[in-house]
């Protein structure tokens, strides 16, 4: 992406010829995009004439299957009614790659697991055809602080518990919320006690999020429902705003190696009900919970780009050269144009898809806020020393 710099007095006296250097091309926003548009372990089952027709049809089904989860992961739950009808051309034109994971054949059955990775920029052109509103702006890692009370008295740390477990086997997420689990060690319960946990208290909550660099905090808490269990689920923003709260109910969900068995799990209850695949049920349910109030938050409408003048406040080249790749990481920023470059501050005009709240959320997922300072609208990194503005020298 090319700039247009006036060059100052100051900028050329007060910088090195490196940061001149560096700041005549800015990255192309959403590089940082990693592997949000690859879906992994997609499965396919298909039979067919011989064994090389059943593997090409199941490369197709799987790269439709893949997009049908990449669209659900991008728009809000029942978008995909509007989702037109897709011949497996149009599919494989936004295919960008695919690894086979798995697979087994026979004369005419192919069986194969696989990631499919999607052009990204195709993705876009595809929704802003259609107009659909999504997403792809990617949230700080939500900190889930896993509490057990299936026992009666609520347990943290005291113990290792099924539903801890649950949580620490969750797959890693290719989506749009992480999830982060604490590792239950010193200084976890340093951080905060149960009590603290189920209470919501600020201070605990923000020590422990803040050691493992998340923004959310998610006290989850599991306790018995007839043969199943249920989970109150509490949300605490990082911005300081109001708590927010859902909870989800799973029924009982037991194998025939639990019913042969007998076994128990957490506290003495079965392990179909309190453990094995009915907590991972409730965490699968509480991990969509969090995506689609992420997606639902955050989804931009293509098409509807704004222009914001900025004035960038900064100590240090490095400082300046981490914010620039902060803004390169938000996908809703489309273009950034450097208008002026000084010792401490730089002034750049930002093009941004959706409205301002939405920019805001962007901003504030890379450490970034906007502050309104005298006349001027300026962009601050969340523990950098704001400096004044020092006049260009003659």
């Amino acid at each position: 992406m090319a700039m247009l710099v006036r060059c100052t007095p100051a900028l050329r006296k007060g910088l090195t010829a490196a940061l001149l250097s560096l700041s005549l091309v800015w990255p192309a926003a959403g590089q940082g995009a990693d592997d949000l548009f690859t879906v992994r372990d997609v499965t396919v089952d298909v039979t067919a004439a011989s064994a090389l027709a059943a593997r090409d049809q199941g490369m197709r089904e799987g790269q439709r299957k893949a997009f049908d989860a990449l669209f659900d992961r991008l728009t809000p739950e029942g978008t995909r009614a509007r989702l037109p009808s897709l011949d497996s051309t149009a599919v494989d034109a936004m295919v960008q790659s695919f690894q086979v994971q798995e697979e087994r054949a026979s004369d005419v059955r192919y069986l194969g697991r696989l990631a499919v990775s999607f052009n990204a920029a195709a993705v876009r052109r595809f929704m802003r055809s259609y107009n659909i509103p999504y997403t792809e702006v990617r949230s700080r890692p939500v900190l889930v602080i896993p509490v057990d009370q299936t026992g009666g008295a609520p347990v943290l740390w005291q113990a290792e518990t099924a539903w801890r477990q649950a949580w620490a086997d969750l797959p890693l997420q290719s989506g749009l919320v992480p999830i982060a689990i604490p590792y239950g060690e010193a200084q976890d319960v340093a951080d905060i006690g149960v009590e603290q946990a189920v209470a919501g208290e600020a201070d605990p909550l923000a020590r422990i999020a803040s050691r493992y660099e998340a923004g959310d905090v998610a006290v989850a808490i599991l306790a018995p429902a007839g043969s199943g269990v249920t989970v109150t689920v509490t949300l605490y923003p990082a911005t300081g705003s109001a708590p927010e709260s859902f909870t989800i109910n799973q029924e009982q969900i037991t194998t025939s190696t639990d019913a042969a068995s007998g076994s128990t799990g957490a506290h003495g209850g079965p392990t179909g009900a309190h453990g094995g695949p009915t907590l991972k049920a409730a965490v699968e349910k509480i991990v969509h919970q969090l995506e689609e109030r992420w997606t639902a938050a955050n989804m931009v409408v293509p098409g509807q780009e704004s222009d914001l003048t900025l004035s960038i406040p900064f100590t240090s080249q490095r400082d300046w050269l981490d914010t620039r790749k902060r803004l390169s990481a938000i996908p809703t920023v489309s273009q950034v144009r450097l208008l002026s470059l000084g010792r401490d501050r730089a002034e750049v005009e930002l093009r941004y898809v959706g409205d301002m709240e939405r920019l805001r959320s962007a901003l504030a997922q890379q450490d970034l806020s906007l502050i309104q300072a005298s006349e001027k609208t300026e962009l601050r990194r969340r523990g950098a020393v704001s400096t004044p503005s020092t006049p260009p020298t003659p």
